[in-house]
């Protein structure tokens, strides 16, 4: 009865060890890579070329009849609100672009 006791728990240990090592194989400390505009604070650029990826903040965009905002790709609570050049006014404004939104 004590081996079949030590032999199930040393497979236990070995199940637990791997269970262990290959939940490691994901390391935590990695950088996560996201792409630009899921992020409540990012300002993503505009294509290269494009006169409104001069603007480096919501208002200065706005201001500029020929841009419009992109969209904020990240999650939120509520579904986000636009008006027609992009700018929404419950969640943030990610980018400045000439390129007018997608219905």
């Amino acid at each position: 009865m004590t081996t079949l006791l030590v032999s199930m728990l040393r497979g236990g240990i070995l199940v637990l060890a791997l269970v262990l090592a290959s939940a490691g194989a994901v390391r935590a400390d990695a950088p996560r890579e996201r792409p630009c505009g899921e992020g409540l604070q990012d300002w993503c650029p505009a294509p290269s070329g494009d006169p409104c990826g001069a603007h480096k903040d919501r208002e200065s965009c706005k201001a500029d009849p020929r841009c419009y905002g992109m969209p904020f790709r990240g999650e939120s609570f509520a579904p986000c609100s636009y008006d027609a050049r992009g700018f929404a006014a419950n969640c943030p404004t990610v980018g400045c672009t000439s390129t007018p939104p997608r219905d």
